[in-house]
């Protein structure tokens, strides 16, 4: 073998080396390659495939449907299950019946004074003050019917003067003349015993008068 030349063959570090170097060139012409790609297709994109600016609100949070989008149903409608069932109308309450107005009761004719008041009876002497015969015996009818016991009758003689038929009485038996004086028509009067001159010791002392009514009349 000529000098000045070299046996690679007998160097195997040199072997090594220019297949490093073979690969390193290889993998730079694909880095070359990729950039160059990337340039072209960065100036293509830059010119035609630039995105148009975005105006108006700004789009809707995500959960959220965009504004002008369909929404979806709103809750307030009613569910399937709510269709479905026909909505009842709830029952009214009955209330109260108006209680009838109770008719007032027929209006009652006035009581006779003293009629409700109990009646007490007590004997009584019956004496004729006028010159009509018989009108002390046809006053007596009348004051037994109404349920009176006569002890006698007679004609007055005494002082006091007797205007109308009166009925004269002691402090305690004031209740039964007063029964003498509503019960028998005629009797007009009531008047105590003690502001006359009558001498009389019988309970009650019933004096008629001429306009007291007789037998034959009402």
């Amino acid at each position: 073998m000529p000098r000045g030349s070299h046996d690679f063959s007998r160097h195997p570090g040199g072997d090594r080396l220019r297949m490093a170097g073979a690969a390193l060139v290889a993998v730079l012409a694909v880095l070359a390659g990729i950039l160059l790609v990337n340039l072209f297709n960065g100036s293509g994109d830059s010119d035609d495939g630039a995105a148009p600016a975005v105006t108006g609100e700004p789009a809707a949070p995500s959960g959220e449907p965009a504004q002008g989008a369909d929404r979806p149903e709103d809750s307030s409608s009613p569910t399937p299950s709510e269709r479905a069932t026909p909505s009842r109308s709830p029952s009214p309450t009955p209330g109260p019946r108006p209680s009838p107005t109770p008719q007032s009761a027929p209006a009652q004719p006035p009581a006779a004074p003293g009629t409700g008041a109990p009646k007490v009876f007590a004997p009584v002497v019956v004496l004729n003050n006028s010159r009509i015969a018989g009108l002390a015996d046809s006053a007596a009818n009348r004051v037994e019917a109404a349920g009176f016991r006569v002890e006698r009758v007679g004609n007055y003689l005494g002082q006091y003067n007797v205007p109308v038929s009166t009925v004269f009485y002691d402090p305690e038996d004031a209740d039964a003349a007063r029964t003498l004086l509503e019960t028998v028509p005629g009797v007009e009067r009531m008047v105590p015993r003690a502001e006359t001159r009558i001498i009389e010791t019988d309970t009650l002392i019933l004096v008629v008068t001429r306009d007291f009514p007789t037998d034959d009349q009402p």
